[in-house]
């Protein structure tokens, strides 16, 4: 279940990205605090739309209950039930130890991620400790470990100046770093930015997470670019101060876990060049675009239940006691090698009320003991409760296991269930 979220990500971000991008089409460039409550939303979704497409059904329920049904109506029910085909087994065999290996290399890559990231707030501590008060505000401290201006701390928080640019730098463009690091304590930046690394972390391999940090972390500071402005006055002044701190400080980077008033060259630039122009920047979140943008996200899931459903697992059942195994393994002796058969398939039971006409189909897996280990549904009728129903039959039906040289394996099997409204 967790490999398929990692690998449902992947596909499902593309389309979580470009909901993002084409609803930041409609908000104004100058609008960063909304265009950053876009992304945010975006970086949680990317989490949330692969978890609950594959964990719920909700979506093919709620398709279940907007299509027309007649008051009565009986149907015919026509069970099929075949042997998967032997790719299928080749490959399940082949990515079965593979996939071993893949979550082994999650495991360990979001675990070195997450160990750099407790690095980087333990370093944020020690710097902290070890900064000076200044003398002209109680939040300000001065140090010598950073190279570029931070804003840190999550109950008490407090900004940090490196030591060179608080002796070198006029007043007024110390008064602009003040005001940039007030903004992002002010707009919970320090939070933000924890959630922002812990998602990044542990969907390391992801490259859409990677877009929407990106998008993120320059609408953030342009937004604190906004609050300053707006403290301490021209747009113009300001982009001459960010060009000038930016050659202060040279390459220097922020610790990972805090956001800074610097980031790449390429994201400083694009600041610059947007506080070109003087229009009235927004400080405020229009919430119309967010409910819009999360209610999309939400439709998106739907969709995504509606039409490719999550598995379906079912407890072993013990449909096939050992002696009975015993006793057709022997029997098939003679051909060593079969497929495994349905002794006593179970007819669904067909909801009542109901008027439909379609197919189900199911990948059963079959233990050595002729147990039922798991269901997959491999295609949908569109009804969850024609769905279930199915499940259900294919479930309490009886099987033999498959035989490899007269030696009773797991094996998997499709079970298809196809139904015909009855005239």
């Amino acid at each position: 279940m967790i490999l398929r979220v990692l690998f449902d990500g992947l596909w499902e971000g593309a389309a979580v990205v470009a909901i993002a991008y084409l609803v930041n089409q409609c908000v104004p460039r100058r609008n960063a605090t909304t265009r950053y409550a876009v992304w945010f939303a975006t970086l949680l979704a990317l989490v949330a739309v692969p978890v609950f497409t594959v964990l719920s059904n909700a979506g093919t329920l709620l398709l279940t209950a907007v299509q027309p049904h007649a008051a009565t109506g009986e149907h015919t029910w026509t069970i099929s039930l075949f042997p998967a085909q032997p790719l299928v087994h080749g490959a399940a065999g082949f990515f079965t130890p593979a996939l071993r290996w893949i979550l082994a290399v999650w495991l360990l890559g979001a675990g070195a991620c997450l160990a750099r990231l407790g690095a980087s707030l333990a370093r944020i501590a020690r710097i902290r400790k070890a900064a000076i008060p200044s003398q002209t505000a109680g939040d300000v401290l001065i140090s010598t470990d950073v190279a570029i201006p931070i804003a840190v701390g999550f109950r008490n928080p407090a900004i940090i100046i490196p030591k060179h640019l608080f002796e070198t730098l006029p007043a007024a463009d110390l008064d602009r770093i003040i005001a940039h690091e007030r903004a992002h304590i002010r707009r919970h930046d320090v939070s933000g930015n924890l959630v922002q690394r812990l998602v990044e972390a542990i969907l390391f391999f992801n490259p859409w997470v990677h877009v929407a940090g990106r998008n993120l972390a320059l609408e953030r500071e342009a937004a604190c670019d906004d609050w300053a402005i707006r403290k301490t006055g021209d747009p113009g002044e300001y982009a001459a101060f960010l060009a000038t701190l930016a050659r202060c400080v040279c390459q220097a980077r922020a610790p990972l876990a805090t956001p800074s008033a610097l980031g790449s060259r390429h994201e400083l630039v694009e600041r610059i060049e947007r506080l070109a122009g003087c229009a009235p920047r927004g400080l405020t979140v229009n919430y119309y675009i967010i409910g819009g943008t999360v209610m999309i996200f939400v439709l998106l899931t739907l969709a995504l239940e509606a039409f490719s459903p999550a598995l379906a697992f079912a407890p072993p059942q013990s449909v096939a006691t050992p002696a009975v195994t015993g006793s057709v393994a022997a029997a098939a002796c003679a051909k060593p090698n079969v497929d495994a058969l349905v002794t006593k398939p179970a007819e669904p039971q067909m909801p009542p009320g109901l008027k439909a006409g379609g197919s189900v189909i199911l990948a059963v897996t079959i233990a050595p003991n002729g147990s039922v280990t798991g269901l997959s549904l491999r295609k949908s009728s569109g009804n969850a409760q024609i769905d279930r129903s199915v499940l259900d039959a294919a479930r309490h039906s009886k099987y033999s296991p498959k035989l490899v040289d007269c030696k009773a394996v797991a094996g998997s099997y499709l079970f298809r269930a196809d139904f015909a409204p009855r005239q």
